[in-house]
């Protein structure tokens, strides 16, 4: 058929066969299949309005060996909406995402323990913790009790790394 002899009816026809296809039936099933998808997706990856997942680069070396300068990561900023940190978990510091710098640690000590840092050792409840890093410390810590809701962090590479205690609500989420 020549563009010149195309009635509108047929054109509505073959805009109708495009835009819907020849059953109308299994286009809307489509779409509503479409529609469901793109909603759990949405609400899966964006609860809130906010990201679930964030990509972080790593600027420095306080978390060397585990990860380096430059390294790209994935972070999970509802990992502690339902559960508490747990001991090793590495975690990004901050104020807020539209404040920077971030910080990139790992968890040490928990609420309701001692802490202290003495002759480039880590002490929890006393006893010496060697786990998730390497070097002597080279701050010192008089023993302290964390309270509820305060956590002892600190980079993995032990010598350069400074630590410290920071408050739940500083936590912005757990690299995976």
């Amino acid at each position: 058929m020549s563009p010149e002899k195309v009635t509108a009816s047929q054109q509505v026809r073959l805009w109708q066969r495009i835009l819907i296809g020849s059953n109308i039936r299994w286009t809307m099933v489509r779409l509503l299949i479409l529609l469901i998808v793109t909603g759990v997706v949405t609400l899966y990856f964006f609860p809130d309005g906010e990201p679930r997942y964030r990509r972080i680069l790593v600027d420095g070396r306080s978390m060397d060996p585990t990860f380096v300068n430059g390294q790209t990561l994935w972070m999970h900023t509802l990992e502690y909406s339902n559960e508490p940190p747990r001991r090793g978990d590495v975690v990004v510091l901050g104020k807020n995402w539209q404040s920077k710098p971030f910080f990139l640690k790992r968890i040490i000590g928990l609420p309701g323990e001692r802490i202290s840092i003495r002759r480039g050792e880590l002490a929890i409840n006393g006893e010496v913790y060697d786990q998730f890093g390497e070097g002597r410390i080279r701050a010192r810590l008089v023993p302290r009790k964390l309270e509820e809701g305060e956590y002892f962090v600190l980079g993995d590479n032990r010598p350069i790394s400074s630590g410290g205690v920071v408050e739940v609500d500083k936590i912005l989420g757990k690299v995976l």
